[in-house]
């Protein structure tokens, strides 16, 4: 029997940046509003989302929207602090596409506001492969509502707000 101890860490303990996670906890009804390119009609979605924490560690989300053309969305979303990189990382997928969107984010000084950012599929061009930038920025209206703001970045380097979905919390 070795009397060796390990010098492997212990499991990650949460730190202050993950009380920001607990805003988003709970159940929500989702109303959503979308505009997908210039002179384009805006659209409605309505949807429910549940995030429950994973271990402290994570906000882990599940939500359900119907798209304009009467579809389903299902999703699924993670995100956390990771206290290697010193960072808000997180991910979101969808049974309506088939890219991962990796997103890393940083807090507002007054915590109201989370801004992510991630690279995925551009939206406005039919050429494969070719790639854009995103930002969702998730702002704590108050206990009870969120948002959630969505921009592409332009070939020029602005940004054009695409999607705002708002959360209610459920009674």
């Amino acid at each position: 029997m070795s009397t060796e101890t390990s010098d492997m860490p212990g499991p990650t303990k949460p730190v202050s940046q993950h009380e920001w996670l607990k805003n988003l906890l709970g159940e929500w009804t989702t109303s959503m509003t979308m505009v997908m390119g210039p002179d384009q009609p805006e659209m409605h979605g309505e949807g429910t989302e549940s995030v429950t924490s994973f271990g402290g560690l994570w906000a882990h989300a599940h939500g359900k929207s119907t798209m304009p053309d009467g579809d389903v969305m299902e999703y699924y979303m993670a995100l956390g602090y990771d206290v290697t990189f010193g960072e808000y990382r997180g991910a979101w997928y969808a049974n309506v596409s088939s890219h991962l969107w990796k997103y890393t984010g940083e807090l507002s000084a007054d915590g109201r506001t989370m801004t992510l950012n991630c690279e995925g599929p551009d939206m406005m061009s039919d050429e494969p492969g070719k790639t854009a930038k995103y930002r969702d920025v998730h702002e704590l209206v108050d206990a009870n509502t969120r948002t959630m703001t969505s921009f592409g970045e332009m070939p020029d380097g602005s940004w054009v707000q695409f999607n705002k979905t708002t959360y209610t919390r459920k009674a």
